[in-house]
């Protein structure tokens, strides 16, 4: 089994402090993720782990986020976590979101399943959806889309990435519609209906 750093060196492109990595999506992507830069939290054998945020130079009408997104990658699994509120008016609005897909290879396939509720309160009225979705894709509509990586990416090369934690064992499959890319870019566009 290869390990999640291995694949990922595979599709890096090192800068001096930054580095580009390729993400997984799956199905059709409108949005780019130019506006959107990770920072590495953790990388080992069977996965790693990226916040998402807000490029540097990205406004907050283009990407509004508050708190870091979470991706989470190994070699046959990606999930995203994100969770943006804001209080506008006295309208208080959140979403909440994961979406994940088990990856049979990007020359096979990949099943995503994404769960996403999202709710309004005004003046202690309180409204909320909740939208599941599973979909499968084939290697036609899979596609590996660029993401900037500014931070923490020594951590890609450190001693670390290639250990196997205490108990680990292979990832397995994660709650996912869209692939990661295009739900990263997705979640920023519907987070910045709520700005």
């Amino acid at each position: 089994m290869k390990s999640s750093l291995t694949l990922l060196a595979l599709a890096t492109t090192a800068l001096s402090q930054t580095t580009t990595l390729k993400v997984f999506d799956a199905g059709e992507s409108a949005l780019p993720l130019t506006d959107i830069a990770a920072s590495v939290v953790e990388v080992n054998a069977l996965e790693t782990i990226l916040a998402l945020n807000c490029a540097p130079n990205a406004t907050a009408s283009i990407c509004p986020l508050e708190t870091p997104f979470t991706l989470t990658y190994g070699p046959s699994t990606a999930s995203l976590n994100a969770v943006y509120a804001t209080k506008t008016s006295g309208v208080q609005a959140k979403m909440s979101l994961v979406e994940g897909c088990d990856i049979t290879s990007s020359t096979q396939g990949a099943s995503c399943s994404m769960s996403m509720v999202m709710g309004m309160s005004v003046r202690g009225v309180s409204t909320s959806t909740t939208t599941t979705t599973t979909t499968s894709f084939g290697e036609e509509d899979i596609t590996y889309r660029d993401l900037a990586v500014t931070a923490g990416v020594s951590k890609l090369t450190a001693p670390e990435a290639t250990q196997t934690p205490e108990g680990g064992a292979a990832p397995g499959a994660v709650v996912n519609g869209k692939g990661i890319g295009g739900l990263a870019a997705a979640a920023v566009a519907a987070a910045a209906m709520f700005v």
